[in-house]
């Protein structure tokens, strides 16, 4: 198994949405089991199906990716858990039970 750390956009919709705004890029970390390739698009039931798991880290703002941003922050974070779920697997640790 590997661990993915994955940081997607999502670009708002219609004219509501300029008006309340929100972040638009989160990070999640997906564990894919031996034999499987990672998601291109992160879909819960399509993950279920091929027995990958999707962890949501955090979200921000794309254009703030500094360190002491939010987005910077779950990306740090989101590389941690992954860095930490490969050691594990390499010390042959099977998280996915």
């Amino acid at each position: 198994m590997r661990a993915f750390v994955e940081v997607r956009s999502q670009h708002s919709k219609g004219s509501s949405s300029k008006m309340f705004g929100g972040p638009d890029t989160y990070v999640a970390v997906q564990v894919v089991p031996d034999g499987q390739e990672p998601l291109r698009c992160l879909n819960k039931l399509a993950a279920e199906r091929r027995g990958i798991k999707i962890f949501y880290v955090g979200e921000g703002y794309s254009k703030n990716t500094g360190p002491k941003s939010s987005l910077g922050r779950a990306i740090q974070e989101a590389e941690k858990i992954a860095n930490h779920i490969n050691a594990l697997d390499e010390l042959g640790v099977n998280i996915m039970t």
